[in-house]
């Protein structure tokens, strides 16, 4: 057995060999702690993920490694990867998928992507008809629907609090427990939604190329609706027009974030007690979101409001002409000629051209499904955040810990022994405490095949190695949301610390998730460097009708701070002006 760079680092898996930080990164974009993934990792989501591939019909139980140790999903160096070689072995059993298009829909046009090696249990004649059926029913099922209805059954175990005060600390580590049922099956369905949108987006892709149409099959999945991380930001958009409305807020916004929602409780005007009051709606409705949520020891907008409050107050300077509603509608109407477009020219081929317009009905209702269903993980994750931050806070009263966030740096198989005896594991925390921060400063490998790299293949995050692409230098990516736009850009590498993004500016970042959608509001244009069609940033940008380009290999250092850009995203293509 290998040396593991981090305590909770998982064995590669032989049969599929080759891991991506693609999409992942979105939800776990920091080092993990040792709690959070081996409680969660091989217990919840490696389970969940799983569920659905046997539910597909695209894999058997029996082609994965035993149950409580993970395959599909892996921590390697501190960083959660998942698995590609599976989801090429999907492609190949989906009846009219392929290998090219699943690695698009994931990589983008990130370079060094190890080539797909055949094996000969790939093929499976008998998996492909179940996958028939599975492809077959994304046609005439309403994923939102489904989506809604499993989570009706998930909520009943959130729903009963227990007074976590009143509990033992052996108590709260089991009720911490107690959630990963819940979250596999949140997991699954956010699988199933995944892939179900997927291979629909990457149908549409397809088609659209074979049509000579390529720069119309974004604007096919642009301002679908009922997209819930839009709903998080039309809701601060709304929240910043209230702000702009009422002097005394407005004012209070201008001396600075620190302790502005306690000099609004000591206003006294109507309005600043309005604003207090959709405030707590919005954390209420929103809270359980923040950076990195997956990872259990993630601010959130409910303990942190901070984070959220530094995005109200970029979104207080945008002008009423900025209103999402606007872009919606333009790309709404956009989306339908689009569509018009490439059915005429598949006029000649019936049967492609009603497979494209079913898939264009259908794909909108699965990317908005993965967006729901991967909130309801968040919440599921929320709850299980609850009763480790009680038994952390205890600890830190007792002196026992420095943070509370320190109760995570313990495996789940040590965890027992630590609750009981907490103090014998002090020197164990500083040193997990010091090894965490460190690999927190790390950029782990984007794509690996075989045995998981070294530390010393991990870049220094925010090092800067990359040279800036000289003016006039144009930078390609995959262009996942229309338009054409020109502004500064503002390079952002976490909701953290407060971003200083001008309306109007062009967000360039990592990555980005859920947290970040009313952000977007005020930005001219979205340029993240990884991503793919159905990733978080691609979906909220289209939804809220703003340009955007991913998979933009190194755009944080090739793009200076600063600098006057223009963001394409028709072509893929951002200009370094």
């Amino acid at each position: 057995m290998r040396d593991k760079v981090w305590v909770c680092d998982d064995e590669p898996s032989e049969r599929f060999p080759v891991y991506t930080r693609g999409n992942v990164g979105e939800v776990f974009s920091d080092a993990v702690s040792p709690l959070t993934w081996s409680a969660y990792g091989p217990q919840s989501w490696e389970l969940g993920w799983r569920d659905a591939f046997c539910e597909m019909g695209v894999f058997t139980p029996q082609e994965f490694k035993p149950e409580g140790v993970c395959e599909l999903i892996g921590c390697f160096g501190g960083y959660v990867y998942i698995n590609m070689s599976v989801t090429r072995v999907l492609a190949l059993r989906i009846p009219g998928l392929t290998v090219e298009a699943i690695d698009k829909s994931l990589f983008g046009d990130y370079p060094d992507v190890p080539a797909y090696r055949p094996d000969p249990r790939d093929q499976n004649a008998e998996r492909t008809r179940h996958a028939a059926v599975w492809l077959s029913s994304l046609f005439s099922s309403d994923a939102k629907v489904a989506t809604d209805k499993e989570w009706t059954c998930i909520q009943s175990a959130i729903a009963t609090r227990p007074d976590l005060i009143a509990m033992s600390e052996s108590d709260l580590l089991k009720h911490f427990r107690y959630f990963r049922a819940a979250n596999r099956q949140a997991f699954k369905r956010h699988v199933l939604n995944t892939y179900g949108g997927n291979v629909l987006a990457s149908m549409i892709t397809q088609i659209a190329q074979a049509a000579g149409a390529s720069d119309l099959a974004a604007k096919v999945t642009a301002a679908i609706g009922d997209v819930d991380s839009a709903k998080l930001s039309y809701e601060l958009w709304e929240l910043s027009r209230q702000v702009r409305g009422a002097p005394k807020v407005h004012g209070a916004f201008d001396e600075g974030v620190d302790g502005l929602l306690d000099r609004l409780r000591g206003a006294s005007d109507p309005l600043s007690t309005r604003f207090l009051a959709q405030w707590s709606e919005f954390i209420a409705r929103w809270g359980f979101l923040g950076p990195n949520v997956w990872e259990l020891r993630s601010p959130t907008y409910r303990t942190h409001p901070e984070i959220a409050l530094r995005m109200l107050e970029r979104l207080r300077q945008a002008p009423n002409a900025s209103s999402p509603h606007a872009g919606t509608a333009t790309l709404a109407a956009e989306r339908e000629a689009a569509i018009a477009d490439i059915a005429q020219r598949l006029t000649g081929s019936a049967d492609v051209q009603g497979q494209f317009l079913a898939a264009a009905r259908c794909c909108g209702s699965y990317l908005a499904a993965r967006e729901r269903s991967k909130q309801h993980c968040a919440l599921v994750l929320d709850a299980a955040r609850a009763p480790l931050r009680e038994l952390g806070q205890r600890l830190v009263r007792r002196g026992v810990l420095a943070r509370w966030e320190q109760v995570l740096l313990v495996t789940d198989e040590e965890a027992d022994a630590f609750v009981a005896n907490p103090a014998s594991y002090g020197a164990l925390i500083a040193e997990r405490a010091a090894r965490l921060e460190m690999l927190s400063s790390k950029e782990p490998p984007f794509v690996f095949e075989g045995e998981p790299p070294p530390l010393s293949a991990f870049g220094d995050r925010g090092r800067g190695d990359t040279e800036s692409a000289p003016a006039g230098a144009e930078l390609r990516g995959i262009g996942v949301s229309p338009g054409r736009y020109k502004g500064r850009a503002r390079i952002i590498t976490s909701l953290a610390t407060d971003s200083e993004l001008e309306p109007g500016e062009v967000i360039v970042a990592v990555t980005t998730d859920a947290a970040w959608g009313p952000l977007f509001l005020a930005a001219g244009a979205v340029v993240v460097e990884t991503g793919a069609p159905i990733s978080h940033a691609a979906i909220v940008a289209r939804e809220l009708g703003i340009p955007a380009v991913v998979s933009v290999t190194s755009a944080t250092q090739r793009i200076r701070e600063g600098s006057m850009i223009t963001v394409d995203g028709n072509s893929g293509t951002v200009l370094v002006d």
